[in-house]
């Protein structure tokens, strides 16, 4: 079995590829080529934590392709920011699709961070109007930092807003993305980032949401994927009925998003339009004008991880990275 770490993983996956992995898993989800159960959660007492697992399998699409299996367990520590730990960790199990038997187990924090983000860049791509736009990045964390790079593989970026609680967070973002990317970056208030914005990435750990709907430009799209309960949102009920919204699937975001389950305890339904498998196959359009406000709401799906933590593999046996222990 082969052990990969945060750092294999880094020197493996690059943005573009992930994009088209995930993309790829989207496509096969909307060919009925998953098996994927609702993800089992367990909370700590007193809302501690939340821990998840989250198994996935894929059928082939392509004379080129394999069975894909694997699982990813995922904890959500918020106190962990306080003990300079990450909130989110997470390990992968990659499986043989047609043994089962176990190919390797990886570091789940960066595979979680890179997926969703390239789960938002594919959005992106298929719901966003072009030309330059202004990216607005509310929070200043891993996801942060991910969706920043992701945006810019999939739209053309010239000034970048940040808008988090944290300010030093906030700080060491800036000068990163400065220093990487060479683009205009800034920090903002909450509501100066959502009115300036075209496009728009909220990765934060609210709970309420970040700014008043009623601010938004004409054409805006939004990445959400901080929030991933039933009792939290980032994106307000303005913000969801002013929009066109596309979730990952029914029993994901369906199912869990505050920003759907919260406004349908108030009567306030209809607002969500199909699954991002809908629109990158053509099912349905992501956006049907220029002046469209759409909102991609994102709670995380088992393919995303799968296709990523294959694609990780197969490239760490072509390069020859990672350590083999024997099971």
């Amino acid at each position: 079995m082969l052990i990969l770490t945060e750092q294999d993983l880094k020197s493996l996956l690059k943005m573009s590829d992930v994009i088209g992995a995930v993309e790829y898993g989207f496509r096969a989800l909307a060919a009925g080529a998953t098996r994927i159960p609702n993800r089992l959660g367990l909370s700590l007492p007193e809302d501690r934590a939340t821990v998840l697992m989250m198994p996935a399998y894929a059928e082939p699409i392509s004379n080129a392709a394999d069975p894909k299996l694997g699982a990813k367990i995922v904890s959500v520590f918020p106190a962990n920011a306080e003990r300079g730990l990450d909130v989110v960790q997470a390990l992968y199990l990659l499986l043989d699709g047609e043994t089962g038997a176990p190919l390797s187990v990886m570091d789940g924090r960066l595979i979680t961070g890179i997926r969703t983000a390239a789960a938002s860049a594919a959005a992106t791509r298929y719901m966003s109007n072009p030309g330059k736009k202004v990216l607005a990045v509310f929070g200043a964390g891993v996801q942060a930092a991910f969706h920043i790079e992701a945006m810019r593989e999939t739209a053309e970026i010239n000034r970048i807003l940040i808008a988090s609680r944290g300010t030093g967070r906030a700080e060491r973002l800036r000068s990163s993305v400065r220093d990487r990317f060479g683009i205009e970056c800034e920090l903002v208030s909450h509501n100066e980032a959502a009115a300036s914005a075209d496009l728009i990435c909220t990765c934060s750990s609210a709970s309420e949401p970040l700014f008043d709907g009623s601010l938004l430009k004409p054409g805006t799209h939004i990445n959400a994927v901080g929030a991933f309960t039933p009792t939290a949102r980032e994106l307000d009920t303005a913000t969801m009925t002013r929009s066109r919204v596309i979730i990952d699937a029914e029993g994901a975001a369906g199912s869990e998003a505050g920003e759907i389950l919260i406004p349908a305890s108030q009567g306030i339904r209809g607002f969500v339009k199909g699954t991002l498998a809908d629109v990158i196959t053509g099912t349905i359009q992501g956006r049907r004008s220029p002046e469209e406000i759409t909102v991609f709401k994102s709670c995380g799906l088992a393919i995303e991880d799968l296709v990523t933590a294959r694609l990780a593999y197969d490239l760490a046996l072509d390069a020859g990275i990672g350590i083999e222990v024997p099971m």
